[in-house]
């Protein structure tokens, strides 16, 4: 294990357990298709399998597009909030047993959902997803305080952009997988599968992951002195007091919060309602339907792995200026999919290159890291973790609103079928899109604001005043140690000579 750098294994193992997220996220997404069985009005167009899958595919549950609307969206209802909390946890109790507990919750509800199912139907489901998305809001936040401590500075950014490709890993082997598996198995054994991947991460985690390199005993002495002399070291312990109000109302932040939001929406409807969307409209089988989410998954990961390479090389080899450069990203990642899905009304019943475009949607938005994903830290350095989870909690807020909304338009029978609701839906995408995209276009900056850098130096100011403080007491006391130091030599000296 040293011999490949054990801090190495630790990013693999932090990927591996971002990819978990989005295996429970895919497979959910494919598996509730295969759950629900169909209006008695739903016809099957020529372009459906079904003929060779009927008998082994055997929906339970007569749930509505609403209701499995609220099903996906469950996931995130704690997960909006837990993250912020889960960010003063890892700081008491570190970030091995948070991680650790974040994906054993996880594997035992994955192992329960068959059950829970078939005995509470829909509502015990809900509760099932509830808690399941609350134990997820704690990985990153673990694995970004670990990370902190494991990775010298001109590593941490690699690291942590293996979190967002791992999470795109888990996501595409999940879909390729479960579409297969609720074909030619059972819905049920989708969640079975799911539980058995937590499995060797968490014996793995157990064994070699600690809180600090310091105290592992696999670690090589060459490699712990090398992250000891590099990794980022805090300038000050004190607190940084947040200026609440000038923060919220800061343009910079009001921005973020738009395009996160607007670009929350798309992205959640993408990842939770695309297999119902293939099946509704297409009837494309499970197996061929998981292959193509798989592969909208795939090349979104790839292109959030590229982008802040591609995006580097501008600014630091062409010399272009940083803000230009996330605004050009920024506008591929929204106006791209904006376009895509604006056009798949236009291909009518043609499935592939609709299919064409979700692909092309889902690649292109890959490229929000290196636009907005980046720029926060970019304008509020001291502040960046509170902006970031003011403008998560609205953008995993679409979590749980896209797939409602979907539900809503598509159970609305009496404005026109599957297929003339679901352009309503790309329609709807394709406005917020342009909003967030516009948003970002005109009010993104990367300056520091003053509101930030005024509030670390107020605290720096204090800093200094206690150093001056303390660093007087420590020279009184000395003081008063060699004056006394030098009183009980002089009796010493009294007291030998009265002796003599």
């Amino acid at each position: 294990m040293t011999a490949i750098r054990l801090r190495f294994a630790i990013a693999i193992l932090g990927s591996y357990a971002c990819s978990l997220v989005y295996m429970h996220r895919s497979g959910i997404s494919v598996a509730v298709v295969a759950m629900t069985k169909k209006p008695e009005n739903h016809i099957i167009s020529s372009l459906s399998f079904a003929n060779s899958t009927e008998q082994n595919l055997k929906p339970e549950f007569e749930w509505s597009e609403t209701l499995q609307g609220v099903i996906l969206g469950a996931q995130f209802y704690l997960y909006i909030f837990v993250p912020t909390l889960a960010g003063r946890a890892t700081d008491a109790i570190g970030g091995k047993w948070i991680a650790f507990f974040g994906a054993l919750g996880p594997c035992i509800l994955a192992m329960l959902t068959p059950v829970m199912t078939e005995l509470g139907g829909a509502w015990a489901l809900i509760i099932n997803r509830i808690l399941v998305g609350g134990f997820h809001g704690v990985t990153y936040a673990a694995m970004f305080s670990l990370y902190v401590k494991w990775f010298p500075i001109q590593e941490l950014s690699t690291a942590n952009s293996g979190l967002i490709f791992g999470g795109s890993i888990g996501s595409t082997i999940m879909s390729a997988l479960a579409g297969y598996i609720a074909q030619y198995w059972s819905w049920q054994a989708v969640f079975y599968v799911i539980a058995l991947f937590h499995l060797p991460f968490l014996i793995l985690w157990f064994i070699f992951s600690t809180n600090e390199p310091n105290t592992n005993r696999f670690l090589s002495n060459e490699e712990r002195v090398y992250i000891q002399q590099n990794v980022q070291e805090k300038v000050i312990s004190k607190k940084i007091k947040a200026p609440w109000l000038k923060m919220i109302f800061s343009v910079p932040v009001i921005c973020s919060l738009i395009t996160k939001m607007c670009s929350g929406f798309g992205y959640f409807l993408m990842i939770t309602k695309m297999p119902a969307y293939l099946e509704n409209v297409f009837s494309i089988e499970l197996f061929k339907n998981g292959w193509v989410y798989a592969g909208t998954n795939l090349a979104n990961g790839l292109a959030s792995l590229l982008a802040p390479t591609i995006a580097n090389l501008l600014i630091n080899r062409l010399k272009i200026r940083r803000l230009i450069v996330r605004k050009i990203f920024q506008s591929i990642a929204l106006f791209g999919p904006a376009l895509c899905l604006g056009l798949i009304p236009a291909f009518g019943t043609q499935p592939n290159p609709v299919i064409a475009m979700l692909i092309m949607a889902m690649m292109l938005y890959g490229f929000f890291s290196a636009g907005e994903w980046t720029i926060i830290s970019e304008y509020a350095p001291n502040f960046a973790g509170t902006v970031f989870g003011m403008a998560n909690i609205l953008a995993f807020a679409m979590g749980v609103v896209a797939p409602y909304i979907v539900g809503v338009l598509l159970d609305d029978k009496n404005s026109g079928g599957d297929r003339q609701q679901w352009n309503k839906v790309f329609y709807i995408s394709v406005i917020i899109y342009v909003i967030g995209g516009l948003t970002f276009l005109i009010f993104a900056t990367d300056q520091q604001q003053s509101w930030d850098r005024d509030a670390i130096v107020a605290v720096m100011d204090d800093y200094d005043e206690e150093k001056s403080r303390i660093r007087h007491h420590n020279d009184k006391q000395n003081k008063f140690s060699i004056h006394n130091n030098n009183s009980d030599d002089l009796e010493d000296k009294t007291s030998t000579s009265t002796t003599s």
